[in-house]
């Protein structure tokens, strides 16, 4: 937010006011001097009439000030501030749920690690922003279709099971006709249909390559945020074999579908930088959802209000200390 002026020309009159001010600094000391010059300093006090002192100062003060008050106002002063619009915006969350999520490389797990992550994100997301939820392991599913319901989301989190294989490139192409179908048909054509977070360990094992499912986010005008989550150290053991089998983390493929949608991308090595990673998109994605709006609210008035109390207030004085009419 900041703050402008829409006249600032008529900001110049502010060396009137000060002119002003020099001229009754002026004035006192012309008329200190004259006192001084009076021979007979007895008799001033007698035929002179008492002065009210320090009060007048406060009176010319509060004028002076009321003045400049009444010349910012007719300088037009604003207050400019940039808006999302959100109401209609919507974000689906693609949560890698393939069995190398098991890895403990991250502490505790991946699995865990990324549940809390993501539940602390959608806790950050605008009350006003729908959130939806998509799983995909070998298969892709839709666990919670975008809503207002933070705990609907959180339960959909909490309730998410590992399995085999990845699928990123159906969970993208899922995510998208999701979003394209939620959108209100009414909205701006231009306007993305929401923005998928993805967040993956991984590369496509199964279904549709990753760059498909990229291609049709991008054709529908839906940038995706991708974090890859995990380190080169992953392992796992297989529950059919038991056998150990490496999984590090891959992220050249979920930079590819964020480079190719618009989006960015996050690498994550610990709890801590994917909750880093979701908070960095959660505070970028007001200038992905809806156009951003500049606001202009004009003070004008509050400024003339406040020269009117001020002079006012001066006015009011001056009859009860100067005159002595009250």
């Amino acid at each position: 937010m900041s703050t402008d002026f829409l006249a600032p020309g008529r900001l110049w009159l502010l060396l009137a006011v000060v002119a002003l001010g020099v001229a009754y600094v002026a004035v006192l000391r012309w008329r200190r001097t004259a006192t001084i010059r009076f021979t007979q300093v007895d008799l001033l006090d007698k035929v002179a009439p008492r002065r009210p002192r320090w009060r007048r100062h406060v009176v010319a003060v509060l004028m002076l000030l009321g003045l400049a008050f009444a010349v910012v106002a007719t300088a037009r002063p604003v207050e400019r501030s940039t808006e999302s619009v959100t109401s209609d915006g919507r974000i689906l969350v693609l949560f890698d749920v393939s069995l190398s999520m098991m890895a403990d490389d991250v502490d505790p797990s991946r699995f865990v690690a990324a549940q809390e992550a993501a539940r602390n994100f959608v806790g950050e997301v605008d009350d006003r922003v729908e959130v939806g939820l998509l799983s995909f392991s070998g298969t892709v599913t839709v666990e919670v279709d975008p809503t207002l319901d933070r705990s609907v989301i959180n339960r959909g989190i909490d309730n998410l099971q590992l399995a085999e294989s990845t699928a990123i490139g159906d969970a993208l192409a899922g995510g998208t006709r999701l979003l394209v179908n939620s959108a209100d048909p009414n909205a701006d054509p231009n306007q993305a249909p929401g923005v998928i977070v993805l967040l993956s360990d991984g590369e496509t094992t199964v279904g549709r390559p990753t760059t498909d499912g990229a291609q049709d986010a991008a054709d529908a005008g839906v940038p995706v945020y991708t974090i890859a989550f995990g380190t080169d150290a992953g392992r796992i053991v297989d529950p059919v074999s038991g056998d150990v089998v490496p999984v590090p983390v891959r992220p050249d493929d979920l930079a590819l579908v964020a480079e190719m949608t618009n989006g960015q991308a996050f690498e994550a090595r610990t709890g801590d930088e994917l909750a880093s990673a979701y908070g960095q998109i959660a505070e970028s994605l007001g200038t992905t959802i809806g156009e951003p709006v500049d606001v202009i609210t004009e003070l004008t008035w509050q400024w003339a209000l406040a020269a009117f109390v001020i002079l006012g207030l001066a006015w009011a004085l001056s009859l009860w200390w100067l005159r002595g009419m009250v």
